[in-house]
């Protein structure tokens, strides 16, 4: 796959491509919620100090805690949902390059972008999220990645904002997709989601 080019494999106009790939506003809502709940935002604890963990079990944290590469291109993977969700809520082109640079390759970002403002200029808003079921990912060496996912699809889709009407949605329950990825100056990026024709089941 073309590095920088981010597609789907459903329908062929590049709205039709980058819509494949949009989870819906309530999943960033929600995550907004929780960011601001575990910032603090709720009661506060109580300021008691805490006796200091000795050294070597402070090492031992850490290296329990170190995400594994594994981790680090699922996060990446589910991120970029997140990010794209969120850069749809914007409604802004400048809010949305910038929320996306960090989850695709920069040359991916102007299509996405174009691809956005079609969807704002038909009024539409995402509703719904995704349902992620990872199958397995795949990591060749220390630059390319693949998540197989069995992705539930079936509760997402497109709205007129104004009416509410559904207008589109994303996909089925049991979506079997591969998305991939690269690895660029230590942060994995989205380069590709294709839909598979094969059943897949969670």
């Amino acid at each position: 796959m073309e590095e920088g080019r981010v597609v789907a494999g459903r329908g062929g106009r590049l709205g039709r491509q980058v819509a494949a790939l949009l989870p819906g506003v309530p999943a960033a809502l929600l995550l907004v919620v929780l960011a601001a709940v575990l910032a603090g935002c709720g009661p506060r604890a109580a300021n008691v100090p805490l006796p200091a963990k000795p050294g070597h079990a402070r090492q031992v944290d850490a290296k329990a805690s170190a995400p594994t590469e594994r981790d680090q291109v699922v996060a990446a993977y589910e991120g970029y949902w997140r990010a794209t969700s969120a850069a749809l809520a914007s409604r802004d082109p400048a809010k949305a390059r910038a929320i996306m640079a960090g989850y695709v390759p920069g040359g991916a970002i102007p299509a996405l972008v174009r691809g956005l403002k079609a969807i704002w200029r038909r009024d539409e808003v995402g509703y719904g999220s995704p349902v992620f079921h990872i199958l397995s990912v795949k990591i060749t060496g220390h630059a390319a990645a693949a998540v197989h996912d069995c992705v539930d699809l079936s509760h997402t889709g497109f709205q007129n904002q104004q009416t509410g009407q559904v207008v589109g949605g994303f996909g089925e329950s049991h979506d079997f997709m591969i998305t991939t990825l690269v690895r660029q100056h230590g942060r994995w990026l989205v380069t590709g989601a294709i839909p598979v024709v094969q059943t897949c089941a969670y």
